[in-house]
């Protein structure tokens, strides 16, 4: 499983190249290094993300496109076999609340979204599920709107 999701980043990164900010990439790598240090990386999605992390073109915030999924970001969702969208807000593992529609980046459909684009269909797993899912839509990017710095408080709540 994990090795699928790997060969689909390797080969997205060969047609498309993947940007994260580097505001981004610094506060996840410190995150994955925390959990490497407790050894707490066996988890896929850790992997995934790590792996597309250390592939991606790394640019300042205010260079992102504002139609990629960064952290802190409101994102629309399409199921393939849902007629309604719903959003999400892309947050760290101790802000997660699915009642709230708040995902962990370390989540299998978090990691799955980070660095995507609108317009992008993901395949992301959980379980024995394999879902399908389109981003219809970046509704909010703090990096588009002048957020350049991590505050605690951006983490949180809607």
């Amino acid at each position: 499983m994990l090795a699928d999701g790997l060969i689909q980043i390797i080969n997205k990164q060969k047609s498309d190249e993947m940007i994260i900010s580097t505001l981004d990439s610094e506060l996840l790598m410190g995150c994955i290094r925390a959990l490497e240090c407790w050894h707490i990386t066996r988890f896929d999605e850790v992997q995934v993300l790590k792996r597309k992390i250390s592939l991606a073109l790394k640019v300042k915030p205010q260079d992102v496109p504002r139609d990629i999924v960064t952290m802190n970001s409101f994102v629309e969702l399409q199921r393939n076999n849902a007629e309604a969208p719903f959003t999400i807000k892309l947050v760290l593992p101790e802000y997660e609340n699915i009642k709230e529609n708040r995902i962990s980046i370390f989540s299998a459909l978090g990691a799955a979204i980070f660095s995507e684009k609108t317009g992008t269909k993901v395949v992301y797993r959980t379980w024995k599920n394999e879902n399908h899912i389109k981003i219809t839509d970046v509704i909010f990017q703090p990096e588009a709107n002048g957020n350049y710095y991590v505050n605690k408080h951006d983490y949180g709540y809607f």
